[in-house]
């Protein structure tokens, strides 16, 4: 379905590995830290430090696995030549490409709110001691609504390379040459391939705000050793694709699970727009909700008795949590944090009504040419997994090949096909998720896990409640639901799906 890539030379010696990482790089691959930018709820960004242009300086960019491209939302990468009110936020951190390499081609996107625009251009990329001599990125210099800002200045696209609109553009090639490929595609394909990562994936922790039981992380080519002690325990599935390829990490949603008073009560998914027999979800960490039909939103929140204000969105008592879960492919249900699924309003943090976090969005998700699929699964679920974007298959104890891949005259790599598979691994243990919601919703305390035994989940250990009977254990009573509305900003405004 893809095609084959093979570029990226790394020079000289690899940077300098931060005490924080784990991992030393090369074939042995490295996990590196994020930082979670903005209030962690309405405007969370989890992002990664790395460095750009001959002369490297650093940018912090948002990781995105909704979007292929090395190109940032805030704005791709803001250059000196912008100076619109939206640059200026970044108080004077802008990429200068002046010494990088022109492609000639221009790259904008228009946003039902917002506008970027700016040149193309190959330049030096350095992430975790990797470093690609050409990716292509795009230098914006024209940006209008967007919140820039010192500590978040662009995005890194993890989806997969079909879904790049710089290499739809600037073809990839199977040489060294400067193309249009994806970072991802230019990073597994690393000559002298014995520098490239053995086990060619990407991985995600996303750490939930006021916690440190979950850590936020990017792997590349290596497990974080506290998250994962049994690679076999990360569950493996093919990718939805659509009739140009496969363009997001997007698989098939099976069954949603809502309890209430200790009893499951399942919603009706239905079909895919497209007709499938199951509707599809992309995971994209680039959204801070969890956007679907309005009949899954309203088969979700009508369990508990609730249904949508007169605004259209979803209001739900603070004290109430949402226990539900969700079940992807043939892995078993995967929980989620009824922390992660409500949140009080931004401007009032002793609000009766917390707005739900997960919300219609019937004009974005009806389309079913849109190859978007029928759910964007954001950041309220990838707290709850460890994800695994596998750019081939892992063998059947979760483990990745070792063999490098053939190569050409000048070490040119010959074999970089893609056969994504989508790894994932519950984060989760209902229990622990309930007692947290009650001491910070109903005890108004800070969660603290100093105390605490690891709350991750792998499927090892002792047996383990039930979600209903955790549920019926800790339930607090209903609140009567009287309309409250509040203001929330969608952000699916500021991002549009290519292809």
């Amino acid at each position: 379905m893809s095609p084959s890539y093979s570029k990226g030379k790394l020079k000289g010696k690899q940077r300098a590995v931060s005490p924080r990482d784990e991992g030393s790089g090369g074939r042995d691959g490295i996990v590196l830290p994020l930082d979670l930018v903005g209030s962690g709820i309405y405007d969370a960004a989890y992002t990664l430090p790395l460095r750009i242009g001959r002369n490297p300086k650093s940018f912090s960019l948002q990781v995105d696995t909704g979007s292929s491209d090395l190109a940032s939302r805030y704005p791709w990468v803001a250059s000196t030549s912008c100076t619109t009110s939206s640059c200026g936020g970044t108080g004077g951190k802008l990429y200068d490409p002046s010494n990088a390499t022109p492609t000639d081609v221009t790259f904008d996107i228009t946003y039902l709110q917002g506008f970027v625009k700016g040149p193309v251009v190959w330049d030096r990329v350095e992430v975790g001691g990797y470093s690609i001599e050409n990716q292509a990125l795009a230098a914006a210099a024209i940006v209008t609504d967007e919140a820039l800002t010192p500590n978040f200045n662009g995005i890194l696209g993890l989806a997969l390379p079909l879904n790049s609109i710089i290499a739809a553009n600037i073809l990839p090639v199977t040489d060294n040459d400067p193309d249009g490929a994806a970072w991802a595609s230019n990073l597994f394909s690393i000559t002298p391939v014995a520098s490239a990562p053995s086990a060619r994936f990407l991985s995600l922790s996303l750490s939930r705000p006021g916690s440190d039981r979950v850590p936020s992380f990017l792997g590349i080519g290596r497990h974080p050793s506290n998250l994962v002690q049994d690679p076999s325990k990360v569950r493996y599935s093919t990718l939805v694709g659509d009739r140009s390829g496969i363009l997001f990490w997007k698989v098939t949603v099976r069954a949603i699970t809502v309890y209430v008073n200790g009893f499951p009560r399942s919603v009706e998914v239905g079909r895919s727009n497209t007709g499938a027999v199951f509707p599809s979800a992309v995971l994209d960490s680039g959204v801070p909700y969890i956007l679907t039909t309005s009949k899954i939103a309203n088969g979700i929140y009508g369990a508990l008795g609730i249904g949508p204000g007169a605004d259209g969105k979803y209001y739900v008592p603070c004290g109430m949590p949402l226990n539900m879960s969700i079940t992807l492919d043939d892995r078993p249900e995967i929980p989620l944090h009824p922390l992660d699924l409500t949140a009080e309003p931004p401007t009032d943090n002793q609000a009766q009504f917390c707005i739900g976090l997960i919300q219609a969005a019937d004009p974005q998700l009806s389309n079913p040419s849109s190859g978007i699929g029928d759910m964007i699964l954001g950041v309220p679920f990838m707290r709850n997994t460890y994800t695994v974007m596998a750019y081939t298959a892992p063998s059947d104890d979760g483990t990745f090949s070792e063999s490098i891949a053939s190569t050409g005259s000048g070490g040119r790599a010959t074999d970089s096909t893609i056969r994504p598979k989508l790894g994932l691994m519950s984060l989760t243990d209902p229990a622990t998720a309930l007692d947290e919601f009650n001491t910070v919703r109903l005890l108004n305390q800070p969660i603290s896990t100093s105390n605490h035994s690891n709350g991750t989940s792998s499927g090892s250990g002792g047996k383990k409640l039930s979600v209903g009977v955790i549920v019926l254990l800790g339930l607090v009573g209903f609140f009567s639901l009287c309309c409250a509305l509040f203001g929330i900003r969608w952000f699916l405004l500021k991002r549009r799906y290519k292809k």
